[in-house]
């Protein structure tokens, strides 16, 4: 009877265990929930437009890998909503990349840094903050296959004009996957090809970050989730601030805030094609990762655990597609 007594006690325990890792997790995100919104009380005074006295108002710093595939129409859709130029970072491409290139550096349009390095995108973002970070009042460290797109506006600084106190401002994700396709169509846009997407926004994004402000540390989350350094009432003594997100909360892993808006008022965007084609897709899982030391596209769960969230159809950035074909020639007659 005794060892019947012990034997439910010690099965019940790994539940009781579970409950108590809950209810201290609620605990805690409560006690943060309450840091963020003490934090948003105390900034909010202290907030205010930028200037706008640097050479771009908004710029892009990227790290790209062998995606000559994809940089001509990355580029010219951005230039097309507003981005004023381009830091980009090759990590050891042995593609086509330069040929691609070549009329933009010559526009003046790219900075183009080469960047050998392993794993080297922290780095490249470190060094453009050290080198080229004056010469923009906004920044997004974006990737080759993340769109901007605003769903009111008709281009990213008339988006931000009304949000542009904040030091950071997260866009969040529309994540996008292969849309049932083995292959992807050369002749095709990628933001024409791929429209099957999840049914909500991602609870991760990137930011447009201001750089008045300082970066207090550059590490694995610094492209997603920036702290910047807010001075209050003088220089010498500031904060560390997360970003707001495109809601106007201050977010902070794990709280990003996604049941505080209506889906159908949000005003912008970030299209994340993440897999694209299976092909696609494929040739990315055997190489090395310009952030990964190891690649965790090389299991397939990773993989089905994205893919499965696609329950819907998103033609947002179609209201752009005309513009973007005109404009750039990128059309088959």
């Amino acid at each position: 009877m005794m060892n019947e007594i012990i034997k439910k006690k010690l099965n019940s325990f790994p539940i009781l265990l579970f409950g108590l890792r809950k209810l201290f997790s609620v605990f805690i995100g409560s006690f943060q929930f309450f840091q963020l919104s003490i934090l948003n009380i105390i900034i909010r005074p202290f907030l205010h437009r930028p200037k706008y006295n640097k050479k771009y108002k908004i710029a892009i710093c990227g790290i790209f890998k062998n995606e000559s595939l994809f940089l001509k129409e990355w580029i010219e859709y951005h230039e097309m909503i507003g981005i004023e130029h381009f830091y980009l970072y090759n990590n050891n491409s042995d593609d086509n990349y330069k040929e691609i290139l070549q009329p933009y550096i010559d526009r003046g349009l790219i900075t183009l840094e080469e960047w050998p390095y392993e794993q080297g995108q922290i780095k490249a973002y470190n060094h453009f903050y050290d080198s080229f970070r004056n010469e923009t009042q906004w920044v997004s460290f974006l990737d080759i296959d993340e769109f901007f797109c605003p769903r009111y506006k008709e281009n990213l600084y008339d988006w931000l004009k009304s949000k542009d106190k904040y030091p950071a401002l997260l866009v969040y994700w529309r994540m996008f996957g292969t849309s049932g396709k083995l292959h992807h169509d050369k002749k095709r846009l990628v933001i024409e090809q791929y429209t099957v997407s999840w049914d909500h926004l991602y609870h991760c994004g990137k930011c447009l970050i201001n750089t008045d402000y300082e970066i207090s540390e550059f590490n694995a989350m610094t492209h997603h989730l920036p702290i910047v350094k807010f001075p209050i009432l003088s220089k010498l003594m500031r904060i560390n601030v997360p970003p707001f997100n495109q809601f106007g909360w201050l977010v902070k892993d794990p709280f990003h805030y996604s049941l505080f808006y209506n889906e159908d008022k949000y005003s912008i965007q970030i299209n994340h094609y993440w897999t694209k084609a299976w092909e696609i897709y494929e040739k990315k899982r055997r190489m090395t990762d310009v952030f990964f030391k190891d690649n965790p596209k090389l299991n397939m769960s990773y993989f089905y655990e994205h893919e499965f969230e696609n329950r819907s159809v998103d033609y947002t950035i179609f209201r752009f597609l005309m513009q973007l074909k005109l404009k750039s020639g990128l059309y088959i007659e």
